[in-house]
């Protein structure tokens, strides 16, 4: 192959419009400059000889001159406003493509978009590695998942600069491809300077390629190069909020395990069968607990999940010292919710509002609103004053780093309700968006009311596709 690389400077743009500016200031000097001769012109032959035809044919000039004007500073910014107006129109179009990653059908899409914006015959887009989607003239022979023979693509994803190349007649074994089209320009698709794939136009000869087509590949591989960008951030930031949530999960609180295991040891002669619940209890607590934190679920089991805790408390305290009260709307119980919002709740309720001998009552229950789904766990105990209200959602770590380590009410090291809502509003967040969240509401020897506002339909993730592969 007989590669002629050439970069495309992207000035060249910004050097037309100069021009173009230019030209129209030329303009304006010739056009104030002829005028007033043309009316002198016509003053003079009007005076001096009363034939119409010298008349005439001066005012044929100033019409002229007014088309000419118009032409310069009309039609040029017509033609700008229409060219911008569709640069816009094909970039919405790709990006309802490309939003979710370089997928083959995401390819496919683009290629039939911005091949017909060219003078290219056909065209490809590769991962660096592959074929994701060839269309045009000859793509049956360019399949998706074809492997990248081509020296001009190895060398561009290489480099990271584009290439314009023409095809040597004798090299069949690159000319299997789009075996009529012996030219071609290959742009790189880079994110974050990796080179992640290659948008590649074919032509039938050299000559078929200008600084139009070399602006286009440019162009067009920049705008999918900024969208792919725009989704790894998007994927990181998800992908982060995974693995918090994982690790939010994770952590089993030893205390607490250990006390209600000895919880139900100790009711095993005198009580078996509530031992038996118990253990129950227990076994599908923490299976559901170390389940999947990453598919939304139904407010039944949500529920189901609480009141599992519920009971191992009721267990060490007593049923009389501790007292829930469910009030479920049932047009809410198959309700789409985050995982692990309703537990915590419930958890903190026990840790920190429960007093020293009064019994503590629990009262949960959810509601429908105009905007979405309401769920409430309020509680009648020590509740908190305004100043602990302003520090709710605060690292725990950062807003008492002094606070000693203390064993609470349920067996588990105290560490300040902050750790549980930030979870949960993590977990709304993550499924809902921003504008869903937690309203606390808390007067000191009353209690407290949270209010979970589920606003809207849920985004359940989906596994997040591939980017681009990255080239080695």
């Amino acid at each position: 192959m007989d590669n002629q690389p050439r970069v495309f400077h992207k000035s060249a743009s910004r050097n037309m419009t100069r021009t173009l500016r230019n030209a129209q200031r030329v303009a304006t000097i010739l056009l104030g400059l002829c005028v007033p001769f043309l009316l002198i012109l016509l003053v003079w032959d009007l005076m001096a000889n009363p034939s119409p035809v010298p008349a005439v044919v001066t005012i044929a000039g100033l019409v002229m001159l007014c088309f000419f004007f118009s032409y310069v500073f009309v039609v040029p910014d017509d033609l700008t406003s229409s060219a911008t107006d569709r640069t816009l129109s094909i970039a919405s179009k790709i990006f309802v493509h490309t939003r979710k990653g370089m997928t083959p059908d995401a390819a496919m899409g683009a290629c039939q978009i911005i091949l017909p914006e060219t003078l290219a015959s056909a065209m490809c887009i590769t991962d660096g590695k592959q074929v994701l989607a060839s269309w045009g003239e000859g793509c049956e022979r360019y399949p998706t998942g074809q492997p990248v023979v081509l020296d001009t693509t190895l060398n561009v994803v290489s480099s990271k600069v584009m290439s314009v190349f023409s095809r040597d007649a004798n090299d069949t074994r690159e000319r299997e491809f789009f075996p009529r089209l012996r030219a071609g320009i290959v742009a790189p698709l880079t994110v974050r300077d990796r080179c992640v794939g290659t948008l590649e136009l074919y032509y039938p000869r050299f000559s078929n390629i200008d600084m139009r087509q070399t602006a286009l590949a440019t162009g067009f591989a920049d705008l999918i190069s900024t969208q792919l960008a725009s989704f790894e951030l998007e994927r990181q930031s998800e992908v982060s909020a995974r693995v918090e949530l994982r690790a939010l999960q994770s952590q089993v609180d030893p205390h607490f395990l250990f006390n209600t295991i000895g919880t139900i040891v100790s009711l095993v002669r005198t009580e078996p069968e509530k031992a038996r619940s118990l253990l129950i209890d227990f076994s599908n607590y923490y299976r559901q607990t170390l389940s999947d934190s990453e598919s939304l679920t139904t407010l039944e089991r949500e529920v189901e999940q609480g009141i599992r805790y519920i009971n191992l408390m009721q267990a060490r305290y007593g049923e009389g010292r501790l007292k829930v009260e469910t009030r479920i709307d049932p047009d809410t119980v198959e309700c789409k919710v985050p995982p692990f919002i309703l537990q915590p709740l419930l958890e903190n309720c026990v840790k920190h509002a429960m007093r020293e001998v009064e019994p503590l009552s629990i009262f949960v229950l959810s509601r429908t609103t105009a905007r979405g789904l309401e769920i409430v766990v309020a509680d009648d105990g020590i509740g908190m004053s305004e100043k602990v209200q302003q520090h709710l959602f605060d690292a725990p770590e950062a807003s008492r780093p002094d606070e000693p380590e203390t064993v609470t009410a349920d067996g588990s090291i105290k560490h300040g309700c902050g750790i549980a809502l930030c979870n949960v509003l993590m977990r709304i967040h993550f499924f809902f968006g921003e504008d869903s969240g937690i309203k606390v509401e808390s007067k000191e020897g009353q209690g407290t009311a949270i209010t979970v506002a589920l606003i809207g339909e849920p985004h359940e993730p989906a596994p997040a596709p591939s980017l681009l592969p990255a080239s080695n």
